[in-house]
């Protein structure tokens, strides 16, 4: 260990070998007293000790020598002239001070303080923010308050698709928006919010990390059926004003499919049409009833539906589409006028008609009659209308070999399909 040897008079460091202070002129080997008070070694002429502060009443090193020479009372030995030097002659300065301890300043506390209590002040406010306003029960209330309202765009802000395959999934399915045929929930209650179990979280996307997910219990009326069922949270990865990350509900709408049985016009959601594929029109729906019906047809008509649809459950509509009584008006006369045309043939098998006769030998003067049209019969599947028609009668009058008159009576029947062609109905015969 190495032992710092210091100036006995102010302190200052001495270097090894050094023969006197640089800074008071003091010899190194210059003879010390002990402090009376804490035993340091001091200069033989210091007022106070340079270690403890003592104050010194002792004699100059010269007078130490002789003591008979004492100084005078009340003459500071720092001051006092040196032996065998002018009293007359100036004094040499008194050493500087070793340190000086210096006080804080009372503002430095003051706005020490004050930072700290912003600091503080400003952490309570963010997380006081974060649990109020970024919490997923404020998302689920303001979902559902978004629907009362029928406010489609806001109702969307509170969603994130889903990007997994599941009920929700949007594929290429349009999104009815809100109409004024809309009922939205009504009595909503958030029961519970709740971490997700381990059944839950193996079902979430991969990767899942069960503090960024929460369950909402939600119990709601539609109608005067009341659905209790289960909504489900993600905490956002993208903070808000760089600071909160909100939460979106994880889903949140549901799939909707209106059976009509045949491909056409299509049907009305909420006034939106929906074309329909292999006999189905399929889209989004926001939870609530909706008002189900078919696009306007000149062949079909269905009674509307209005479809309650939930949170998760998807949701089927039959809506049993049957044949207009208009169409089935403008079928019955196309197919008078078709039977009326084949009426006016001269042939005893007219081309294309129902009814025909066989004679051996020539014939003359052939006369067609209709005494009954038939009745007619619909039936509507896969999106087709079937018409057939029986127990029509008709009479046949001809002139044979020998201008000899034949007259025969005949029953036939009718058969076709009736469609759409150009936006008109129209039969077809078979």
């Amino acid at each position: 260990m190495t032992v710092v040897q210091s100036c006995a008079r102010c302190r200052t460091v001495l270097i090894p070998g050094q023969q006197g202070c640089v800074r008071c002129g003091l010899t190194a080997a210059e003879p010390t007293r002990e402090c009376p008070a804490c035993r340091r070694p001091t200069a033989v002429d210091a007022q106070f000790c340079p270690a403890c502060g003592e104050q010194l009443r002792q004699r100059s090193p010269m007078s130490a020598a002789d003591p008979a020479t004492d100084l005078v009372p009340g003459t500071d030995p720092a001051t006092a002239p040196a032996s065998g030097t002018d009293p007359a002659a100036p004094l040499a300065a008194a050493p500087a001070v070793f340190a000086t301890v210096r006080k804080p300043r009372r503002w430095v506390y003051l706005l020490t303080g004050v930072a700290l209590a912003v600091l503080l002040t400003g952490i309570a406010g963010l997380y006081a923010v974060q649990s109020i306003l970024y919490t997923p029960g404020r998302v689920v209330t303001g979902y559902f308050a978004a629907l009362s309202e029928r406010d489609t765009a806001a109702a969307r802000s509170f969603l994130e698709e889903p990007r997994s395959e599941s009920p929700n999934d949007p594929g290429e399915l349009p999104l009815i928006p809100m109409t004024a045929s809309y009922q939205p929930p009504s009595e909503v209650v958030v029961t519970s919010i709740e971490e997700l179990n381990e059944v839950e979280l193996a079902g979430s996307p991969a990767a899942a990390n069960s503090d960024d997910w929460r369950s909402a219990t939600v119990t709601y009326l539609l109608g005067d059926r009341t659905h209790r069922e289960k909504l489900y949270l993600h905490q956002q990865e993208r903070k808000e004003k760089g600071v909160f990350r909100g939460w979106l509900i994880y889903g949140g709408i549901n799939r909707m499919a209106a059976y009509v049985g045949r491909d056409g016009p299509g049907v009305l959601i909420n006034g939106q049409a929906v074309p329909t594929r292999e006999g189905y029109a399929r889209a989004r729906v926001f939870p609530g009833v909706h008002e189900v019906r078919l696009a306007d047809d000149p062949l079909f008509e269905a009674e509307p539906e209005a479809a309650e649809v939930g949170l998760l459950k998807p949701h089927a509509v039959p809506l049993m589409p049957t044949l207009r009584e208009s169409a089935r008006d403008e079928v019955e006369s196309q197919v008078k006028a078709y039977l009326d045309e084949c009426a006016k043939s001269t042939d005893l098998s007219p081309d294309g008609c129902p009814f025909s006769w066989i004679e051996i030998g020539t014939s003359k003067k052939v006369e067609w009659t209709i005494d009954a049209y038939p009745k007619l019969s619909f039936s509507v599947g896969d999106g087709e209308v079937a018409v057939r028609g029986l127990l029509g009668r008709v009479t046949v009058a001809w002139t044979g070999y020998g201008g000899v008159k034949h007259e025969s009576d005949l029953l036939f029947h009718i058969t076709g399909q009736a469609a759409v062609i150009d936006g008109k109905v129209t039969f077809r015969s078979d």
